[in-house]
This record gives C-alpha cells, structure tokens and sequence, in this order.
C-alpha cells in the first residue's frame, strides 16, 4: 500500500511539472519584460503616418504608480501632426515572445480606450509597432530607445 501512495505522488508530481510550461506559456506577461530593458524615452521614426500624417513623436515609458504600493508599466506617446501635437497613452502592457501590445487611452491614463497598440521587438531597444487610434487613424512607427530614464 505504501509503495502505491509513493508511485500516485510521483506521478502527481510529474503531471504538476509537465502541465505547468503550458499553462504558463498562453498566459501574456505584465509590462515589456525585464523593466529595465524598456523603461526610458524612444524617438519616433514614422513609417507610415496615417489620416493625421503623422511626421514624428517620442514615447516616454516607466512604472506608474496607480495608488501607494501598486506600480503598473504605463507610457506617453506624443505624436506630431501637421497641425498639432497628440498625446495619447499606453496603458495593460503585455509581452509573449517579441510582441509587445498595449491599450491606447485618450485624455488620461483613465480615460476611454481610443485604440491598441501592437509592437515587434526587433532588437535591444528597437520596435516597429502599428497603432491605430480613431483621430489618427493607423500609423506604423519604429521606436528607438535612446534614453534608459524616463525623464531628462
């Protein structure tokens, strides 16, 4: 009886070790990744500008403290049009492999979801990401990390 409950353990064991790779593996992570490997300025190089034409911008992105002790990733992405400047921001960042994705937000970080944010990593501090917001209509950027601080 005893070496049954020993092999029933160690089977349990063995399914808890095999199972837990794919629960984890669907599930998106918080953030970009490693914070230091995304927190700091980008430069905006504009691909492809959008209804607005968009022609450039910077993205600032750092932990947003959303009450005392909750620190959530966040950014700002400023973006110059022909006219004006637009500032929408990124808000429920995730990451799986070398996508990179968040919520667009208008107004404030608590403002309306105004559209997403989908990114590529291509190389240590690179990514090109297509975003789409119902004023700008869909822009393709390459980001450029050249700053690790978030404020200058």
């Amino acid at each position: 009886m005893r070496r049954f409950t020993v092999v029933l353990g160690l089977l349990a064991l063995c399914s808890a070790l095999l199972l837990a790779p794919i629960a984890l593996a669907g599930k998106a992570k918080e953030g970009w990744g490693p914070t230091a490997s995304w927190i700091g300025r980008y430069h905006v190089k504009v691909l492809k500008g959008g209804s607005a034409g968009v022609r450039g911008g910077e993205l600032t992105m750092f932990l947003q403290e959303e009450f005392p002790g909750s620190e959530e990733p966040a950014g700002i992405l400023k973006l110059r049009t022909k006219h004006n400047n637009d500032v929408v921001y990124l808000k429920e960042l995730h990451w799986s492999g070398h996508a990179r994705t968040a919520v667009v937000k208008g107004g404030s970080f608590l403002g309306p979801t105004i559209g997403k944010f989908t990114g590529n990593f291509k190389a240590p501090g690179k990514i090109v990401a297509g975003v789409s917001t119902k004023s700008l209509g869909s822009m393709e950027l390459s980001l450029s990390r050249y700053s690790s601080k978030p404020t200058p």
